[in-house]
């Protein structure tokens, strides 16, 4: 027997709080503090996903005058960037969240001087983008992220650590997991955040088409472990 879930969706709540910290992830929350302070240009990154996105977005939570800016693929340069300064205005810290990997040109030229305004404006900036060195173009915009401070968070690097991402990702969805199917998945799927977050999600889109909740045997079905 099936039980039934009820079809609305809770407020998201990405506090700071709920943020996860383990090992990987000490020095990058010290370096943000003293940038909150101190102010300068950041780039938050990491060579697999880390939760950078949620974690800004956690921040905005504490600090009302951090900004979150993101790319609008379909504008040319120059309207991202007055989109971008346009919203700015009203804040005095400012950040921008970017995809994955390199950037279609217009907008590796708006980042570009987007950099450049925080320069001009002594606007504190931070950059959360996942682009290891050699994707990135073109080379006016590569020279400045290779001379802006990179400030990284390491991916999990425990089973403890991993339990307790997995656990809090199963808090956002608003899941009570059972610490064995933790168990189960971090034993029989790859230990890495990437692959661990991913059977999350799979298990989250066949609960919704299913209605069901979520058990160790019909997860272990699902994931074929």
């Amino acid at each position: 027997m099936t039980q039934q879930r009820l079809l609305f969706t809770l407020p998201a709540t990405p506090g700071y709080h709920t943020w996860v910290h383990h090992q990987g992830t000490t020095q990058a929350c010290i370096r943000l503090s003293r940038w909150l302070n101190e102010g300068g240009i950041l780039w938050l990154k990491s060579d697999t996903p880390a939760g950078k996105s949620h974690l800004v977005r956690a921040l905005q939570e504490e600090y009302p005058q951090l900004a979150r800016l993101q790319i609008q693929p379909s504008l040319p340069a120059l309207q991202q960037i007055a989109s971008w300064l346009e919203t700015l205005e009203n804040y005095d810290f400012w950040s921008v969240d970017l995809p994955a990997h390199s950037l279609p040109k217009h907008t590796a030229t708006a980042l570009f001087h987007l950099i450049e305004r925080a320069k001009e404006k002594a606007r504190p900036l931070l950059i959360t983008w996942r682009c290891p060195d050699h994707e990135l173009t073109p080379p006016e915009l590569a020279s400045r992220m290779r001379m802006i401070e990179q400030v990284y968070i390491k991916p999990p690097e425990s089973d403890i650590d991993l339990h307790h991402v997995l656990k809090a990702a199963a808090q956002q969805l608003h899941w009570d997991m059972p610490d064995k199917l933790i168990k189960v998945m971090l034993t029989h799927l790859a230990r890495d955040l990437d692959t661990q977050l991913s059977a999350l999600k799979r298990l989250e889109a066949a609960s919704q088409i299913e209605r069901t909740r979520m058990t160790q045997a019909w997860a272990r079905q699902k994931l074929n472990i």
